[in-house]
């Protein structure tokens, strides 16, 4: 069977679902193909509140909202910070990616189960997507391959893989608690940090590392030092390492996880996913691909790079992450942080007063 579309999303995750509601928006006949609709992501769950407002997303997704941010260095030291005139939410993955395609399919989005299988490219994209025993041809002029870090799209058309983080993560019923803790320690988590968000039920916790061979003891000793009975559904997962190299080839444009949009050292990704599918959108309604580059370096490259100067200094060893602990024990360290990360501010002014805070460390 042939379909037709101006543009096919591949990805049903929040950077294809965003792509796909931007479009319809703007009356572009858009089909986005998804190989598993009931597919839940591992997932921290963490994103910020002045998110929902700036991409117009219902804050009735939102699980809980957390006030405090917890940094642990591994020596112990504890520093908390309050996130005053902001808040992180809490969403459960799932969920969250259900509303953002209902959303995507109320403006208009065709929305498919399917599996991408294939691309020829001419003037046209043809993109083979099977369907269980149905095979299907999708012709679109325009893809946004939002298929994540196991990108087909990456594979088919001959990108090397993104460089990958690898992550163990679960969730534990019957525990709670009220801030996002962020824990430092090359014992359990080398060139990373653990964490133990709250969630929907419970909390989640996970810990990360570049060897997926030490993944599975680095949890276990991050569990045991939290003091946390395992319920047995942990799972392991890639998160790619942004180099920021991959944003189009011709009209095919990659956006979130599938292009590497994933902010170093806090390795936060639903945002930047969401924001890479606006700005795709935006080059393809203007029929100009090729901005879709400038659109992303504008808006968000000098805090990338800012924030891998940040991980490569602070996460190398264990003194450097206690330094990074300790510098936030400063009223003016803890309001430059949460501007940049979680008010998403990343001005000039909020990027040279960084520099002027942690001096020769970035440089």
């Amino acid at each position: 069977m042939k379909l037709h579309a101006k543009v096919l999303v591949i990805g049903g995750g929040p950077a294809g679902a965003t792509a796909g509601k931007f479009l319809a928006e703007q009356g572009i006949d858009v089909i986005l193909i998804e190989r598993n609709l009931s597919y839940v992501k591992p997932c921290g769950g963490g994103l910020s509140i002045s998110a929902f407002d700036e991409l117009g997303i219902s804050k009735a997704a939102i699980r809980k909202e957390v006030k405090t941010i917890r940094l642990v260095s591994p020596l112990g030291e504890r520093v908390d910070i309050a996130l005053k005139d902001s808040s992180l939410a809490i969403i459960e993955r799932g969920e969250f990616d259900r509303t953002l395609r209902s959303v995507a399919e109320s403006k208009g989005v065709k929305i498919m189960e399917g599996e991408f299988a294939g691309i020829l490219c001419d003037k046209y994209a043809r993109v083979q997507v099977n369907r269980g025993e149905e095979k299907y041809e999708i012709v679109s002029e325009y893809v946004i391959a939002a298929d994540g870090v196991n990108s087909r799209v990456r594979t088919v058309l001959g990108i090397r893989p993104s460089r990958s983080f690898f992550t163990a993560s679960e969730h534990i019923k019957g525990i709670e608690t009220e801030c996002c803790e962020f824990w430092f320690g090359a014992s359990f988590a080398p060139y990373s940090y653990a964490w133990a968000f709250p969630s929907s039920e419970g909390i989640a916790i996970g810990t990360g590392c570049f060897e997926t061979g030490k993944i599975n003891a680095l949890f276990e000793r991050f569990r045991k030092r939290k003091c946390i009975v395992s319920e047995g559904k942990k799972r392991i997962y890639r998160v790619p390492v942004w180099e920021g190299d991959l944003y189009n080839r011709g009209k095919i444009l990659f956006a979130g996880d599938s292009a590497g949009q994933v902010l170093p050292l806090t390795y936060e990704g639903i945002y930047y996913a969401m924001r890479a599918g606006e700005l795709a959108a935006l080059a393809i309604i203007d029929e100009k691909v090729n901005n879709y580059k400038k659109l992303w370096k504008d808006r968000f490259q000098k805090r990338f790079v800012l924030m891998d100067r940040l991980r490569k200094y602070f996460l190398k060893d264990d003194a450097s992450a206690e330094k990074l602990v300790a510098y936030h024990r400063r009223p003016e360290i803890q309001e430059a942080s949460l501007r940049l990360w979680l008010r998403k501010d990343s001005g000039r002014e909020s990027i040279l007063n960084y520099f002027r805070l942690f001096g020769k460390s970035l440089l």
